[in-house]
């Protein structure tokens, strides 16, 4: 048989799974995109510069090392003070000696080369330090955050099929329940097409508790929306109510739901899983005492 008639051919159990999972996914109310922000922008830029900085460099220091400095834990590395892209001493908060701990140990880790992607805890202290102290850029964050209340994907459920149903009955209502209790709001949620906006007051009520994080707790809440694309997860990890297993799984609770029905894709969606996982394992630790 010739290559193109055998690259012609397919088996049917393959074809008419296909079919299937993408009449599902068509079945999927359409959640309204969010373009990039100037925030988010600015926040990539940051990124982009600290990677830009720290790739390729190889390992010149031997000791990391964690020292008491006006109120603050501050990271050294042979004896010096790190610093920020923008000259900042990186200095953690007092009462946060345990991620201190763990940001010298992102350093103590690393091997002969440098690897930016692998210090997601060093990236929330940065951003904390050379971003949010501009008023005007932490208001920024604080306006684009909150517009994922509208787009949140756990407040659009899709009635089939029953399977599905009930992952969101297990994963998704309880955090709404939670939500709506601690802040005294009321969630708007559809099961159709049309995207939902929230009230007013439930805004302004989410607008003031975000407002009083400190810097660091508002890094580590970015990051965690960034992450899942979701503000009720992302709320919900930063106060405790979930843990970082327990946000991925319901951050991806379609894809999941897909996995379950079809298989996992090797490589794909197991690299998305632990990713999402270590990144949100980066929120949870920032907020640590």
């Amino acid at each position: 048989m010739s290559l193109f008639f055998r690259s012609m051919l397919r088996p049917a159990g393959l074809v008419a799974r296909s079919r299937a999972a993408s009449s599902v996914l068509l079945q999927r109310p359409a959640v309204p995109c969010i373009k990039l922000s100037p925030q988010e922008q600015q926040a990539s830029d940051l990124k982009e510069k600290y990677a830009t900085k720290t790739s390729g460099m190889t390992r010149f220091w031997k000791k990391v090392s964690v020292q008491k400095v006006d109120g603050t834990y501050q990271i050294h590395l042979d004896g010096r003070c790190m610093k920020t892209p923008d000259g900042k001493p990186i200095a953690v908060p007092e009462e946060r000696r345990t991620f201190a701990m763990l940001v010298a140990g992102e350093w103590e880790g690393q091997d002969k080369l440098l690897k930016s992607y692998s210090l997601p805890l060093t990236s929330v202290i940065v951003r904390a330090l050379d971003s949010f102290c501009d008023d005007s850029i932490r208001q920024g964050v604080i306006d684009n955050l909150l517009k994922y209340a509208d787009t949140d994907a756990t407040c659009y459920f899709q009635d089939y099929p029953e399977s599905f149903v009930t992952m969101q009955d297990t994963h998704w209502r309880p955090l709404h329940q939670w939500l709506e209790s601690t802040f005294n709001i009321k969630l708007r949620t559809t099961d159709g097409i049309i995207p939902v906006k929230q009230e007013p007051a439930t805004v302004q009520r989410l607008r003031a508790e975000i407002a009083s994080f400190d810097d660091l707790t508002l890094a580590a809440f970015e990051k965690a929306v960034m992450s899942s694309k979701s503000f009720v997860v992302a709320m919900a990890l930063v106060k405790g109510k979930i843990d970082a297993p327990a946000a991925a799984t319901a951050a991806r609770l379609e894809v999941l739901h897909q996995i379950d029905r079809w298989g996992e894709v090797e490589d794909s969606h197991d690299v998305d899983r632990e990713e999402l996982t270590r990144q949100l394992g980066a929120v949870a630790c920032s907020l640590l005492p």
